[in-house]
């Protein structure tokens, strides 16, 4: 009996072309993915959002959430080399600079700016949000949101609590506990509830 094959030689060339051109093109494909996937924030981290910046080298943990509306006006950036831990709740708009380190279960209220290089121990609260006060009914009155900005390089401490309209000056130390209701300098250690400037630290 005579054998038919089912492709001619000629035939099979050109599926083993078409083979290995599909294989090339998929594992370009899977290149591009991984790239992709160092942009994307995490499955489960992604709360509810629409407005989220990731930097480059940023490192989140998937049990992070992020909140925020739409516009561009409620923005959550995070920079570069960024790193947040387990836990940490972020609602936009907030801005995190370049090289800063987040422990876990930090809680960043809205507009609240970050700068670059600062360190924050767990349990850092950033609470930008209170009210009016109201009549006798309703103490706790209309809403108010007061901006707190961390300078570059400064370093919180476990469980650190900054209240709105605060202004935390570069390379300043605040020591685990503190409650931070007035603004700080630069360059100081500061401690207590309310946080007092304990002292002066190096400039340089």
């Amino acid at each position: 009996m005579r054998w038919f094959p089912f492709a001619t030689p000629g035939e099979l060339r050109s599926m083993r072309r078409r083979q290995e051109a599909l294989e090339q093109e998929l594992e370009q494909l899977q290149r591009r993915v991984k790239e992709l996937n160092k942009r994307v924030l995490p499955g489960h981290a992604r709360g509810i959002h629409h407005h989220v910046v990731q930097g480059e080298g940023t490192r989140i943990d998937p049990t992070v959430k992020f909140m925020s509306e739409l516009g561009a006006e409620h923005e959550i950036r995070v920079g570069n080399n960024v790193t947040l831990y387990g836990k940490t709740e972020l609602i936009g708009p907030v801005t995190i600079g370049d090289g800063t380190f987040m422990n876990r279960s930090c809680y960043i209220r809205q507009h609240s700016t970050i700068g670059r290089n600062v360190n924050f121990g767990p349990f850092v609260k950033l609470v930008t949000d209170g009210h009016e006060i109201g009549g006798p009914g309703k103490r706790a009155g209309a809403n108010h949101w007061k901006p707190i900005v961390i300078g570059d390089g400064s370093w919180l401490g476990a469980g650190v609590i900054v209240l709105g309209g605060v202004t935390i000056g570069p390379g300043t130390i605040v020591a685990a506990g503190a409650v931070v209701t007035k603004d700080l300098p630069a360059n100081v250690l500061a401690g207590g509830v309310p946080a007092r400037v304990i002292r002066e630290l190096p400039a340089s």
